[in-house]
């Protein structure tokens, strides 16, 4: 199985996101992510033996993290991969608190975990091909963060499919 811990876009959250590809898309060509896979990743496991999910299961349920705002509000192009992405100019320290405790907890279980810094950001275009500076998307997008999520992915010939195995609350917000 080939899965990630990420952030999940609610509805109206995605339905900024995937507008601000669609802006993206006229001066970078590319293909766009669908709106139902926008997502910001926190940690990427990649592909595992499916007899490791409990393992990787009990990890994330040491971790604990208080619900926070994300401010998206700037879009840029890595030229390198051809991704544009959407992402925050202030990381809350929340949210680098709750990806500071998951790579610990994923380290301490031997699961592979990012050695680079973390950067906060959700990918709306890939291949993209022309010139996009970086600029702000005004009004930012403000995404409050009440859970985080184990993802397992797909490959398709049509792109990537997403399933959430499981998600788990921040303190004080659970049933969202």
């Amino acid at each position: 199985m080939r899965v990630f811990f990420a952030l999940w876009p609610g509805p109206a959250i995605a339905r900024r996101l995937h507008k601000e590809g669609e802006r993206a898309h006229v001066t970078t060509g590319g293909r766009r992510m669908r709106r139902d896979t926008l997502h910001l990743t926190l940690a990427f496991i990649g592909d595992m033996p499916r007899e490791r999910l409990d393992a990787l299961l009990a990890c994330a349920d040491k971790v604990a993290f208080t619900p926070f705002a994300l401010a998206l509000d700037r879009i840029a192009a890595w030229r390198h991969n051809h991704i544009v992405w959407a992402g925050a100019s202030v990381q809350p320290p929340e949210l680098e608190s709750l990806v500071s405790q998951l790579n610990a907890v994923l380290a301490d279980a031997g699961f592979p975990v990012e050695p680079r810094k973390f950067s906060a950001h959700v990918t709306l275009l890939r291949n993209a091909r022309g010139e996009l500076p970086a600029s702000e998307i005004a009004p930012p997008i403000e995404w409050p963060v009440h859970a985080f999520a184990l993802i397992e992915s797909d490959r398709a010939q049509d792109g990537a499919h997403y399933a959430v195995l499981k998600s788990w609350p921040a303190a004080g917000a659970s049933g969202r």
